[in-house]
């Protein structure tokens, strides 16, 4: 079982320990000013047992959206804390969990916690909600570590294994989270029949497909969460299945109204302007091989072809089955068949990266002697090459941006070889990769923060929860062929804090395979389009991103020629256009049997709400705008958003007057739980809405609000 140590000045976990010494420091003769602080912030929260207001939005790392602390308030006030997180991809579902599990932590209503997710997931969760919500998660191995695991993750398979499950079920759970819950939807399934099993007061299921083939699988899953709540199955047939169409229900609108109580969607649309992204800018320079290096990639990629169809060893069934027992199913060929992949990856990056690989390939004992010949010999011609047309490419982009600049690639030689040239120009190379020590991964990272001209040269440890926002231009050295880590390398960048354009400069070069990969993912994925989360939704149906770069090996590699694999691309190309369209409709189907999120309410009852529930749906979503300054102002006098949703649910309303870009105004001026006054100048009075302005600690005299009611311990 894996626990990462506890600091010695912990100051988030919330357990027995925490709390005698917390008890103890309150019983103690006045001390320090903090002390009094906190106990008074601490006998405040006591006597607000409601949600009302959320206590724990400090508490963490990470910047909420609007949003997701509006889907946590709902899930934990009328919800009572059993919900179905069903938020369009990119969205936040994992930051939407990780507001409530803290809520419910600190506030004593969970202590025992488990989430089940997919096995590839297991350690991101435990990373994220370290690093972003200050909480250790174990991750159990053995089934003995259970009866210690207060907190723990656990991977679906894990956890329903005979001597792992009957662990589990011993214990009663505060709260269980499963993640990507539509996997486990099938009521004929272990995992479900054990999941129904677990005994448990709060439960979220997170998913934003929970309806994929027919309305069975959301019965499925609303019915694990709340037994009862859509009826027996045989009842809701009748009255929500139409004849002959499993997945289109009989009345839409009478299934929203139920689905309304236990399930939580935003859609994508409501919210993709809200998150204030600037446009992404892509460019693809033109740039051709040099001779040198032209000759090399043809002579690499015939041996490559030639190799992969008859230049491995023929070995006898022992050693085969000797080299499955030492690396699991994958035998020696298969090992070297990746090994291939890479070095075809290699082809386009840089002649030293793929000499490096031809030189190891020329000593492998599953080569034949003439094809280890032909290694050799390719990387001694590689190894000749000096002059780099990527590399002339790079330094014309460095010349001509002032700024700080990053580029990827996935090869240590390539690394090497462009902080050689970026030092000629006179500039700062910042290495970035995986060997490097955690401590000196921070100290880099605030090198590049802290240099005005410096280029950040990564590898994909450089993709790995980065935020680099302060950098707005990004060069992709060479095209990775899983788009995905594409998407990954953009996030860095392009994300919540980015001010300016996000420009995207992606190298291939003209007849190379890596012209084909520009050209799936420009004009067939349209990934530089993409808003976040699109990219799951279109390859979805198509089997994922990684398997668009193994579809992608297999037809370059087993290609008779290069127009054979032209052909190849061209199929692999209209099967993701395909796969396109049917996400989108999987997304569009999910949203009819959702609920409306705030944008959809706000739209549908504009004119009979009041001002202040207009800018409450509103905040967040597309239809509220902020007039230039105005969120700057509210980070300088710190404001939280979630301060201001509470002062919109205790107002009041009086006329703001004109103002002359904006219109007719109201002021909206509200107390927060904590008693904080807030003032908002909007024009509210058709969509989209503008906040104007904003104010905090004003004097006022409000009525006193009426604390919600916190969720029951026990389950229904």
């Amino acid at each position: 079982m894996t626990v990462p140590a506890a600091p010695a000045d912990d100051f988030w976990t919330v357990d027995e320990r925490a709390l005698a010494e917390f008890t103890r420091r309150l019983e103690e003769p006045p001390g320090s000013l903090v002390w009094a602080e906190l106990r008074r912030e601490a006998e405040r929260i006591a006597l607000s047992p409601g949600f009302d207001r959320l206590i724990t939005l400090d508490a963490n790392t990470i910047k909420e959206l609007p949003h997701q602390i509006e889907v946590a308030r709902r899930v934990l006030r009328q919800m009572g804390g059993r919900a179905i997180l069903a938020d369009e991809v990119g969205l936040g579902k994992t930051i939407e969990a990780g507001i409530v599990l803290k809520e419910l932590l600190v506030r004593g209503l969970a202590r025992r916690v488990l989430i089940l997710t997919p096995a590839s997931l297991v350690m991101q969760w435990q990373g994220e909600l370290e690093s972003k919500f200050f909480e250790r998660f174990a991750t159990p191995t053995d089934p003995d570590e259970w009866q210690h695991a207060v907190k723990a993750i656990a991977s679906y398979d894990r956890a329903r294994s005979a001597r792992h499950a009957k662990q589990i079920l011993r214990h009663r759970w505060d709260l269980v989270i499963i993640d990507e819950a539509h996997k486990v939807k099938n009521h004929r399934t272990a995992a479900y029949r054990f999941l129904q099993q677990i005994d448990r007061n709060y439960l979220l299921l997170l998913t934003a497909t929970p309806l994929q083939n027919d309305l069975r699988e959301l019965y499925n899953l609303v019915t694990l969460l709340r037994p009862g709540q859509l009826g027996t199955w045989q009842e809701f047939q009748q009255l929500h299945l139409t004849p002959g169409d499993a997945k289109s229900p009989k009345d839409p609108e009478a299934l929203k109204e139920l689905t309304a109580q236990v399930m939580v969607r935003t859609r994508r649309s409501s919210v993709a302007l809200a998150l204030e992204l600037p446009p992404r800018i892509p460019a693809h320079p033109e740039i051709d091989l040099t001779s040198k290096e032209a000759a090399l990639y043809r002579d690499t990629a015939s041996f490559l072809r030639d190799l992969y169809r008859e230049g491995f060893v023929e070995q006898s069934d022992d050693a085969v089955a000797g080299n499955k027992k030492r690396r699991g199913r994958r035998t020696g060929k298969g090992i070297l068949q990746l090994e291939l992949v890479r070095l075809s990856q290699r082809l386009c990056s840089s002649a030293a990266a793929l000499a490096d690989s031809l030189e190891g390939l020329g000593e492998a004992e599953l080569v034949t002697p003439a094809y280890r010949r032909r290694a050799r010999k390719l990387a001694a011609t590689a190894r000749s090459v000096k002059s780099h047309a990527k590399l002339n490419a790079l330094e014309d982009i460095i010349r001509g941006v002032a700024d700080k600049v990053i580029v990827f690639s996935e090869h240590l030689p390539t690394l090497d070889l462009i902080a050689r040239r970026v030092r000629k120009l006179g500039r700062t190379a910042i290495v970035y990769s995986g060997k490097l020590s955690m401590a000196e991964r921070a100290k880099r990272l605030a090198e590049f923060k802290a240099e005005p001209k410096a280029v950040f040269i990564a590898t994909r440890a450089g993709t790995e929860g980065l935020n680099l926002q302060f950098c707005n231009v990004l060069v992709n050295y060479e095209l990775p062929w899983n788009p995905m880590v594409v998407e990954q390398r953009i996030g860095r960048i392009h994300r919540i804090g980015q001010t300016r354009e996000a420009h995207i400069i992606n190298f291939a070069a003209r007849g190379t395979i890596e012209a084909h990969v520009l050209r799936l993912l420009d004009q067939k994925i349209r990934l530089f389009e993409l808003v976040v989360g699109e990219l799951d939704v279109i390859l979805g149906d198509f089997g994922g991103a990684e398997s668009l770069e193994e579809r992608l090996a297999d037809a370059w590699l087993s290609a008779e020629s290069d127009d054979a694999f032209e052909a190849r691309v061209e199929t692999i190309g209209d099967e993701i256009a395909s796969s396109r369209e049917a996400g989108l409709q999987q997304e569009q189907l999910n949203s009819e049997v959702a609920a409306e999120d705030n944008a959809g309410q706000l739209e549908r009852e504009f004119r009979r709400l009041t001002i202040p529930d207009r800018v409450r749906l509103g905040y967040g979503t597309n239809h509220l705008q902020f007039a230039h300054g105005v969120d700057a102002k509210r980070h300088r006098i710190g404001l939280h958003v979630g301060e201001i949703l509470e002062a919109l649910e205790n107002s009041t309303v009086e006329d703001g007057g004109f103002d002359a870009q904006h219109g007719e105004t109201v002021c909206v001026t509200g107390v927060t739980a904590g008693g904080r006054g807030v003032r908002l100048t909007v024009q509210a009075t058709s969509l989209p809405m503008t906040l104007v302005d904003i104010s905090a600690d004003i004097d006022l005299a409000l009525p006193a609000r009426r604390p919600s009611r916190a969720p029951k311990r026990k389950a229904s």
